[in-house]
């Protein structure tokens, strides 16, 4: 148990998840967008080619409508040519997010990560002296950013080193990060990623928060995207050897491992840590945002539905629709077994129409040997039955507005089962999206910045602190 947690940090700036005094632990903030990456930079010949990357602390206002948001993005060459770095956002709660890539080329410094939605984020800047000026670019929002040099940046209080996972006959690439601290041991988590290019933002929030909160976070992406899109399953067997890995990293305790994942993905968490060994168990809890309650089967009727409704199908085509897919449903749970009289009819009753293809139903029933494909039992399988068998608490978060799944349906579900054990919590957030921010927008005639939900990071911390200190 760690008991005094500020004594012994290299960086007394930072205060560990599970150190004491609760009414401090706002104090200590995340970063809303911090960059912590590597990348090349190239100079541009004659004077610029001697001159070094920007490097240090810089302060400023991003402006847009009017609307000025303070900015501070701390940079560091962390060997020739290669710079790291943080932005932080004011009145964001600090929440934090590393980039994919960041660049300098005299004098432009661009800084670019995956945001798992239409675009990308981008900052880019161009160096005068000691200011640094440009915009940031999200979607269709543009604004200006004018920021100056106030001294050395602020160091990083963890570290990154990659590590090789078996798991199976193959070996996955990984990274943990790990606390800067002088503690002999961390309790520690397995990040699920989905594919690099779409991790939620909302993730990459956490790997940071967790890292400087004392935690050593093993972050891993598994085999495929297409896995982790729709094959949960296919996920478990590189979640558990990450555990296992992660267990024989120096420094961990190895008797406070957690799993933290998103999405479909949080499925693949769910089946890992019910799998897990009774007598050596070694997964103590899980921490899951927008984790699926539903099958896809009745997340996919509800789009549809709305789809057609857009290409003016009739009402009696709309049920049409929904009892083919209900037919279908139950002839795919039944393994191709019983009377398909009635959805061979209906199949051939839609597939003639303009609207058929929104529909996702075949032009025909599927054979026994057509069922054997992933797509189908993928269709229908319920991560209900998956959660009924974690034994370990479970922290399930949800954006009200995420319209990725049906939010309510999925909480009410996973809340009576997979919530009924002790410490295990079910939250719902009025009005945040899938990755728990609150949307940009005008507001009483006021831009607004995204921003995390009020209580969200409290509520984590809380929980996560009450696992640790037990």
């Amino acid at each position: 148990m760690l008991t005094n947690p500020p004594a012994v940090r290299k960086d007394r700036r930072a205060t560990s998840l599970f150190s004491v005094p609760s009414v401090r632990l706002l104090c200590w903030g995340l970063p809303f967008l911090l960059v912590s990456l590597l990348s090349s930079c190239s100079t541009d010949g004659g004077k610029a080619a001697d001159l070094p990357p920007p490097t240090g602390h810089f302060e400023g206002p991003i402006s847009y409508q009017g609307t000025e948001l303070r900015a501070t993005l701390d940079l560091r060459e962390v060997k020739p040519g290669q710079l790291q770095g943080e932005v932080r956002l004011a009145d964001r709660q600090n929440l934090s997010l590393p980039a994919q890539q960041i660049t300098y080329q005299h004098p432009r410094l661009t800084v670019r990560w995956a945001t798992g939605a239409s675009s990308d984020f981008t900052i880019n800047l161009t160096r005068e002296g000691d200011f640094l000026k440009g915009k940031f670019s999200a979607d269709s929002t543009e604004a200006e950013i004018l920021m100056v040099r106030r001294g050395d940046a602020e160091p990083l209080p963890y570290f990154q080193k990659p590590v090789r996972v078996n798991s199976g006959s193959k070996g996955l690439p990984a990274t943990v990060l790990i606390p800067d601290d002088t503690l002999q041991v961390h309790p520690a988590v397995v990040l699920l990623q989905n594919a690099p290019q779409r991790t939620p933002l909302a993730m990459h929030m956490l790997t940071d928060l967790l890292a400087r909160r004392g935690v050593v976070v093993m972050l891993i992406t598994g085999r495929s995207a297409a896995a982790t899109d729709s094959s949960p399953d296919s996920l478990v067997t590189d979640v558990v050897a990450a555990a296992r890995t992660l267990k024989r990293v120096a420094g961990v305790d190895t008797t406070q491992i957690g799993l933290v994942g998103s999405g479909a993905g949080a499925t693949a968490l769910a089946m890992a840590a019910s799998q897990d060994d009774k007598e050596n168990s070694i997964i103590k809890y899980v921490v899951a945002l927008g984790a699926p309650g539903t099958s896809k089967a009745a997340r996919d009727a509800e789009a549809i539905d709305r789809q057609l409704r857009q290409q003016d199908a009739s009402a009696a085509d709309r049920r049409l629709v929904a009892l083919t897919r209900t037919q279908l449903e139950q002839y795919i749970r039944r393994e191709g077994r019983g009377d398909t009289t009635k959805l061979h009819r209906n199949l051939q009753k839609i597939a003639p129409q303009p609207w058929a293809a929104t529909t996702g139903l075949p032009t025909r029933v599927p054979s026994k040997a057509d069922l054997e494909q992933p797509k189908w039992r993928e269709l229908v399988f319920d991560p209900q039955a998956v959660w009924e068998q974690v034994r370990v608490p479970v922290l399930l978060l949800y954006g009200g507005a995420d319209t990725t799944l049906n939010v309510q349906a999925s909480a009410n579900r996973l809340r009576g089962n997979a919530g009924r054990r002790r410490g295990s919590v079910v939250r719902i957030y009025a009005g945040a999206d899938q990755q728990l921010l609150l949307p940009a927008g005008t507001q009483n005639g006021k831009w607004q910045w995204p921003r995390p939900v009020p209580g969200y990071v409290d509520d984590l911390t809380a929980w996560l602190r009450e696992r640790l200190e037990r």
